[in-house]
């Protein structure tokens, strides 16, 4: 396995108290594989992220890069391990200095890791360029004379230019219109391909994580809730909140009956037991007593909830239109 995040957490102390936006979470990366990875806003995706690159300190857990856990570095030694992983911001204006030009912006990367001589870098930031579809006039622009998807282009060549096996990108395409998302995810899926990097794709955008992702991990209040394939994702999603998710897009249709309530839990104070209860349809006694822990439904198949555990089985008949457990283990 290339990179192995076990039970990490990240917290942040606020004038309110300490929030937990990663809680436990452990999750694999197979080298080559892009995992998409979905949620609401403010569910901790992006800390997620910023976490596995260390750029910053979870409060517990671990991270290994070819079974390296990147914890146990000093700053010294994590260098040539920060080579190995690099991260896609989301927004592409505010990742690049404004007083450098793009070439300069391309350069300074391999400056800090040593790569190659002073002509060699310079030959390799015009084919950095040119692979990701942008002139190498361009080299000598600053930020805010390129429009908003080659200044996202430029960011993910910056990305590239050492070589790295892990790829973290935080809702790259977010801040494009449709038709420059489009060309984002396309270039994505292109460069994986070639250079056979793994990738974390983060986003709130079903659609984009199902064209790109090969699994697919859900997450809610700082946990993962399913994992599933991605040609599972459309026709049989287990968890109430990931069907949710599905729903929420109005060309899909509703298919699960309205919630008790739609409000969010306060992520200061979440629940005990399962944190979607207070938002799904089929919750029961059993959701308020435990956490739910993930089960396996079959081949890389896995979810977070009490329909699906044995604990449950007592209860399931007392649950109203318990519609996931059909369409699972019809499927």
């Amino acid at each position: 396995m290339l990179l192995e995040v076990d039970n990490l957490s990240v917290r942040y102390t606020t004038r309110r108290g300490v929030l937990s936006a990663v809680d436990g979470l452990s999750l694999q990366l197979r080298r080559g594989e892009t995992l998409g990875l979905v949620g609401e806003s403010g569910c901790g995706k992006s800390s997620l992220g910023k976490a596995i690159v260390r750029l910053i300190e979870p409060a517990e857990g671990t991270v290994r890069l070819d079974g390296q856990d990147l914890g146990a570095l000093t700053q010294r030694q994590r260098l040539p391990w920060r080579r190995r992983m690099q991260m896609v911001f989301q927004d592409p204006l505010s990742a690049l200095d404004p007083r450098k030009t793009v070439r300069r912006s391309l350069t300074l990367p391999l400056e800090v890791h040593r790569v190659g001589t002073p002509a060699e870098r310079r030959e390799r930031v015009d084919a950095l360029l040119h692979q990701v579809g942008l002139a190498a006039t361009l080299a000598e622009r600053m930020p805010h004379e390129l429009s908003g998807g080659q200044r996202q282009r430029v960011n993910i060549a910056r990305a590239l230019s050492v070589n790295p096996d892990v790829l973290i990108c935080d809702e790259p395409v977010s801040a494009l219109d449709v038709s420059l998302q489009a060309q984002v995810l396309n270039l994505l899926s292109d460069l994986q391909r070639e250079r056979g990097i793994a990738c974390l794709f983060i986003s709130h955008d079903l659609a984009a994580v199902g064209y790109l992702a090969d699994r697919i991990a859900v997450m809610y209040l700082g946990q993962i809730v399913e994992i599933l394939p991605r040609e599972a994702l459309w026709r049989h999603a287990a968890h109430p909140y990931t069907q949710l998710l599905i729903d929420s897009i109005p060309a899909r249709g509703a298919r699960l009956a309205a919630p008790s309530s739609a409000e969010l839990p306060d992520p200061y104070a979440p629940p005990r037991g399962c944190r979607f209860q207070q938002r799904c349809p089929h919750a029961m006694p059993l959701c308020g007593e435990q956490p739910p822990e993930l089960v396996p439904l079959g081949g890389a198949h896995a979810v977070a909830c009490h329909l699906y555990g044995r604990e449950a089985r007592a209860q399931v008949s007392n649950v109203s239109n318990p519609a996931p457990i059909a369409s699972v283990h019809d499927a």
